[in-house]
């Protein structure tokens, strides 16, 4: 039996990012409504060009449909070998859609290269920063020497491999660019040492940020799509949940006034779970199912810290009290949020259910 319930949250960063990849991908390709606010710009730019090229290769014929079938599965294999190199194909092959029984129908044959695709291209940044990465790890250590790493390159070419490492971060801090800038007019010698050693820094440290972001924001997805799973109404979740902390609400819709509370504290890497009853302004009467919501909780907690497990976020307890332990708290329900109709929860977990790895 269990009460209140605090965990530590951690992960590899690789494997959360690749999970939410593949979340991003079957929420692209299940188009359904709830979720239209998980789209972004470019994802809709990019579903757009694809769709009106897999629609015009169906429309060409069959042998243009092939010829995309194969494109993608090239695409893909690539993806997959250097997922290889990395560590992670087995994450990467999970998420792959299965190739329709009976080729021969187009329609289907349309969809999965529509799915492959889709998948591919976000799975792709994913492990082509991870790539970049490890081997300017390597550089790096090659990089340590400064008076060999002077000796064999030009302060400018040290500038454009250090760059390299950013070339996808659009908004550059205004510090590495005016460390970028000196470097680049400078002269080789123990100052452009300097100045390439400092600018390092301060791009590992983006670096660092940056993933840190992708990670919080992908931690905040695979939580509110796992939580759906598994059958819950689940309010919104922000991406910032990770970085700013806050409060999240779930229930199933049999269980009436009660839900569970996870609050999130970012310093700390800690969150908070524990069932909470919605009552009217000025109810505080305590209810003998107070005590069966509980243990009702603590009997699904472990299947949720599997799925999450799954999906590359580690849950470790670090307090788990008893049912009764301390009182059920009281919230007045205009102060929570109003969860959809159960017809429609259950409609978009059977969907869901069908699309997501």
């Amino acid at each position: 039996m269990s009460g209140p319930t605090t965990v530590i949250i951690s992960g590899d960063p690789l494997l959360i990012l690749l999970s939410a990849a593949a979340i991003r991908a079957a929420l692209v390709i299940a188009q359904a409504h709830q979720n239209a606010n998980a789209l972004n710009t470019r994802q809709i730019e990019q579903q757009t060009a694809l769709q009106n090229q897999l629609q015009a290769a169906a429309l060409q014929g069959r042998q243009a449909l092939q010829e995309q079938l194969q494109l993608a599965e090239q695409e893909f294999a690539q993806l997959s070998a250097l997922a290889e190199k990395i560590g992670c194909s087995a994450q990467v092959l999970a998420a792959r859609p299965v190739l329709p029984a009976i080729a021969e129908n187009e329609q289907e044959l349309l969809h999965y290269v529509h799915a492959l695709k889709t998948l591919a291209y976000e799975l792709r940044p994913v492990l082509l920063e991870e790539s970049a990465r490890r081997a300017d790890a390597l550089f790096d250590d090659s990089d340590a020497n400064l008076q060999t790493a002077s000796a064999a390159a030009l302060p400018q070419s040290r500038l454009a491999r250090l760059l390299k490492r950013i070339a996808h971060i659009q908004d550059i801090p205004q510090n590495i660019q005016e460390l970028a800038k000196e470097l680049e007019q400078a002269l080789p010698g123990e100052r452009a040492d300097l100045l390439a050693s400092e600018l390092r820094v301060q791009i590992q440290a983006l670096l660092a940020a940056e993933q840190k972001r992708q990670v919080d924001e992908a931690q905040a997805l695979i939580l509110e799509q796992t939580l759906q799973d598994l059958g819950y109404q689940v309010e919104e979740i922000g991406h910032t949940l990770f970085v700013d902390g806050g409060v999240v609400h779930f229930r199933r819709s049999s269980w009436d006034k009660y839900m569970v509370r996870m609050r999130i504290d970012a310093k700390s890497g800690q969150a908070n779970f524990n069932v909470i009853r919605a009552v009217k302004e000025g109810e505080n009467e305590r209810s003998v199912l107070d005590h069966l919501a509980e243990d009702r909780w603590c009997s699904e907690f472990p299947a949720l810290m599997a799925a999450l497990e799954a999906r590359g976020i580690h849950m470790q307890v670090t307090r788990l009290l008893q049912a009764g332990e301390l009182p059920v708290q009281l919230v007045v329900e205009t102060k929570l949020p109003q969860f959809a109709e159960e017809e429609q929860t259950e409609s978009h977990t059977r969907l869901m259910a069908k699309k997501l790895p």
